[in-house]
Formats: structure tokens, sequence, C-alpha cells
């Protein structure tokens, strides 16, 4: 996957203002027209590699427009950097493991929240909640846990595949899974 960033020698956190006056810098230096025009007032210029010099100018033109045809809508750009940043994961070789929800043990916990009043009876201020988390071990004995609500989050508010996957840190150590939906999830 191209990193249209570094094509277009930005950061990953640059504005649009930062993208756009980038872009409009990198496209005049490959533009065909412009390029064209140097080849004419320069006739005695060596014809040896001229045809590579401008295949390889275009294909540059072309990669430009393309990474600013996505990086300047905010919705493309976002499904371009949730694309990046699982390619750059799948790099990693950190990745334990490939899950889905349902492939993790569903735990219930019971969280005590302080009701926040200083004098009284202790055990009286104190509100009982049940929170349900994911769990999944990982070959050095911690667990990767993921609270239902971030999966539900993942399941629903992320659209397409790339998008919808949830990383998770192992609790003991510097391992990571990735955690798609279970289909059974979203509905």
């Amino acid at each position: 996957m191209p990193d249209f960033y570094e094509l277009l020698k930005v950061a990953e956190t640059a504005s649009f203002e930062e993208i756009k006056g980038s872009y409009k810098q990198l496209i005049l230096q490959c533009h065909p027209d412009k390029l064209q025009q140097h080849d004419v007032a320069d006739p005695n210029r060596e014809c040896l590699g001229e045809e590579e010099r401008r295949d390889q100018n275009l294909s540059d033109f072309n990669a430009i427009n393309e990474a600013w045809n996505t990086l300047k809508d905010p919705i493309k750009r976002k499904h371009y950097d949730a694309e990046l940043l699982q390619s750059k994961f799948q790099a990693h070789s950190n990745i334990y493991a490939h899950i889905t929800t349902s492939d993790m043990e569903s735990i219930q916990l019971e969280v005590t929240e302080d009701g926040g009043e200083a004098d009284g009876d202790a055990d009286a201020d104190k509100e009982t909640a049940t929170v349900w988390t994911y769990a999944y071990d990982c070959r050095c004995g911690g667990q990767y846990l993921l609270d239902e609500a971030r999966a539900l989050d993942e399941s629903t508010e992320q659209s397409g595949p790339a998008t919808s996957d949830a990383i998770v840190e192992c609790s003991e150590c510097s391992l990571v899974i990735v955690v798609k939906p279970s289909p059974t999830m979203s509905e």
C-alpha cells in the first residue's frame, strides 16, 4: 500500500491546508505540460533516457493526484488512515492472533462504585454494576481484555471490513491481537 503522506511529503497529522500546499508544489514539479515546455525550450537536451524520465514523471503525477484525491476527502482519508494503520500492524511481528469476539471468553464482572459520601455506613454508599468483558489468554500468561461497550462500538460505528477491527494489547507483554466483531454482534 503506498504511503500517500510520504508521497505528498506531509505528516499523517497534517491539516487540509498543509496537504493542499504540498500537493500544489509537487504537482507543478512533475506536470506533463510543464515538462513538455522544458523539452521544447532546450532542444539540445540529450534524448537518452528522456522517455524513461517522462514515464517516471507521469507515474509520479498520477500517484500525487491519487494521494490528493484520497486525502482531500475527509471520509476517504479516514478509510485510508484505517487501512494504513492495519497494514502497519500486519507488518509488525507483535501480533499474536487474528480472532473474532466469538473466539473470546465472555466474563461477567461485578464493579463496585463508591457513592462519594464520607460519613455513614460505607457499604450503603456503594453501588454494584455488572459489566461484560471479553477475555483471551496470551501465551505469556497475561490476558487480552475487551469490554463489551468497545466491542459493540467497533462493530456498529465503523463501516467497511478494514476499519471494524479492534487492536487489543496484552495486560502483561507487548503482543497484541486483532479482534474482528462476530457477525452476530452487529445484528
